[in-house]
């Protein structure tokens, strides 16, 4: 488990250092400014007169090492998903800061923020709505949440939010609409919900374009508890006519990739039930490439297998069935952490195959959640596990809810290692090649 997180640290600190290198490694002097420079000039120029000259090229080949070569024409985009994002009365309370007199969330993803940071996509479900006014800020059993979340998530790293799940309309038709303006207001794409009918018309396909691979998302929740949709606003239900039509809509894009955010599952139920697996066999024959599930609160299985769709195409799709709980105030065994789910997206083009989208580097990171109890209040954080299974950070958590994190993360150990061996087989030495 150590080689995962080493290497997402690896990611982060390789992303760091394109910013500005002189916080790192000091004031770094010009070239241009050294006392060696006036001589190395007319040199150069010499060299450059006396090529041409000669008809040399003063161009230099280096080789480069075998294993790093790589195909002209393959593109990649790696990408992290986590679970449920959601606001008890208790983590309000937390988030109030008296003294600025303003809610703050940016503390809770701070420990987390480099590894979500480090894929080109991250992708959440956004369980809460955010209505905009104190009377309706709740927690369970209808959740409204303030604005300072949806600010905190672009720094934390996140940047795709479903927003379809049984808790849309929470705070009815204001909560359904304005969700939707805060998240545009903070730049976060978003799936699921909208606000009047031409939105959903219009918007019911999220395109995304990164690093040359276009994806198209869809979002779909089983239910609202028993609420529907608020007059003109529209919720994404799981409807087996409607998910044909919308995958349809969304191969007219012509993507590299469709990825189904899938709310659905018995709660605190660790495998899929009946119609999670049905449900999920229906979006792969239809031809969805990726399957991304929430609701149950706990972890459940994943898998990449090759999947034949109605269209005749074979090719590896990938499932996890529940990511869990990223951030709550959930505490029971099972439900207190959650993992970010790592993947890559690789298209390569083949004279024999054509063009070839193959789904590599599948693992996952977990994640606690810790409550560090203070007299004043308390502040929630999202912990990844490995930095903290020594206990010898800055932030020393006391011993009992070490053990809890420890439990946790045996917990996930076992329980997904079926997953992790049978995804091992799946992912071939040929598809890795590119990643050495």
């Amino acid at each position: 488990m150590w080689w995962k997180h080493t290497r997402t640290a690896c990611r982060s600190t390789c992303k760091d250092v394109s910013g500005d290198t002189r916080s790192r490694y000091g004031n770094l002097i010009p070239f241009h400014t050294s006392r060696y420079f006036p001589l190395l000039k007319k040199i150069s120029i010499v060299f450059i007169v006396v090529s041409v000259f000669f008809g040399c090229s003063i161009r230099t080949d280096i080789p480069v090492p075998e294993g790093l070569q790589q195909p002209a024409d393959v593109s990649r985009v790696t990408l992290s998903a986590i679970g449920d994002i959601m606001v008890h009365g208790a983590q309000l309370k937390s988030a109030w800061d008296a003294e600025k007199q303003r809610y703050d969330f940016e503390p809770v993803f701070a420990p987390v923020k480099d590894l979500l940071s480090a894929a080109d996509l991250t992708i959440g479900n956004l369980e809460t709505t955010l209505p905009g006014r104190q009377k309706l800020y709740a927690g369970y059993p209808q959740f409204g949440t303030p604005d300072a979340l949806a600010a905190a998530l672009p720094g934390a790293g996140i940047d795709i939010l479903t927003t379809a799940n049984n808790h849309a309309c929470d705070t009815g038709k204001r909560g359904v609409i304005r969700t939707i303006k805060v998240l545009d207001e903070y730049g976060l794409l978003h799936v699921g919900t909208y606000r009047n009918k031409r939105a959903y018309e219009t918007e019911r396909v999220l395109i995304v374009k990164r690093n040359n691979i276009k994806l198209a998302f869809l979002s779909y929740t089983y239910g609202t508890n028993g609420m529907p949709s608020p007059e003109g606003t529209f919720v994404n239900l799981i409807d087996r006519e409607q998910i044909m039509e919308d995958i349809t809509l969304a191969r007219g894009h012509d993507p590299d990739c469709i990825i189904v955010l899938l709310h659905a599952g018995k709660e605190y139920e660790r495998y899929p039930d009946e119609f999670q697996k049905e449900t999920v066999a229906f979006l792969l024959h239809e031809g969805v490439d990726i399957v991304l599930g929430s609701h149950p609160h706990v972890l459940q299985p994943f898998e990449l297998k090759n999947i034949p769709d109605k269209y005749g195409e074979t090719k590896p799709r990938l499932v996890i069935y529940s990511l869990g709980n990223f951030v709550s105030n959930q505490r029971d065994r099972y439900r207190d952490g959650s993992i970010i789910f790592n993947f890559t997206l690789q298209r390569r083009h083949s004279a024999e195959q054509g063009t070839i989208l193959d789904i590599t580097d599948v693992h996952y990171i977990p994640t606690w959640v810790y409550i560090h109890r203070a007299k004043d209040k308390n502040q929630f954080y999202v912990l990844p596990v490995l930095n903290y299974l020594k206990n010898d950070q800055t932030l020393r958590i006391p011993d009992d809810a070490h053990q809890k994190m420890l439990t946790f993360y045996r917990d996930t150990q076992l329980h997904l290692e079926p997953s992790q061996k049978q995804v091992k087989k799946m992912i071939s030495p040929q598809r890795l090649q590119g990643k050495q």
